[in-house]
């Protein structure tokens, strides 16, 4: 009878470590009656801490808008000076006089391709005639490197009578603006 109840577990031992079904778990009687034998693979106390299993990646999104800097903008002016009415950079006649030019470099980065302009904004009465323009291209591509930029002021016919003396007596400003390209 003992050898037949030996027989017995010994054929249950085979079959429930030969079986592996992914939710079956055996417990053992004998010996730590804590041990469990899970999924016939490891031994754990009980109770089991569970394994994280990955069952579903879902991807992040973030909404970028247009990106634009100027690099130390506040820190940027443009003093005019006077040159001959008709060099070559002014491109008007002696009865233009007096005629100022200035201009200024500066770096602007961009996270999309974009088309600088710029436009003229009065201050006080002693400048009437005048334009700007950037001295070479006026695009920044878009890969949001740093890219140097020359924008330049003319401006005749300046009434100097109406102005005060000094080195940097105001006279306007000049508005970077942009677009997409």
């Amino acid at each position: 009878m003992i050898k037949r109840t030996l027989i017995a577990i010994a054929v249950v031992a085979i079959l429930a470590t030969s079986s592996h079904a992914a939710i079956k778990e055996w417990y053992f009687p004998f010996g730590d009656h804590y041990a469990l034998k899970v999924d016939g693979s490891e031994n754990v106390r009980w109770p089991y801490e569970y394994k994280s299993l990955t069952v579903c990646s879902i991807p992040i999104k973030i909404q970028v808008g247009m990106f634009v800097q100027v690099q130390d903008c506040k820190k940027k002016k443009i003093v005019l000076k006077q040159v001959g009415c008709t060099e070559q950079v002014m491109g008007k006649g002696d009865g233009d006089f007096p005629c100022y030019y200035g201009c200024v470099d500066f770096n602007v980065r961009a996270n999309f391709n974009a088309q600088m302009g710029q436009s003229l904004e009065k201050v006080g009465d002693i400048g009437r005639d005048w334009s700007c323009s950037y001295d070479g291209d006026s695009t920044v591509p878009g890969d949001g490197s740093y890219h140097n930029l020359k924008v330049c002021v003319k401006a005749w016919k300046v009434a100097l009578w109406d102005a005060p003396v000094g080195d940097e007596v105001d006279f306007g400003k000049i508005n970077i603006t942009v677009k997409p390209q």
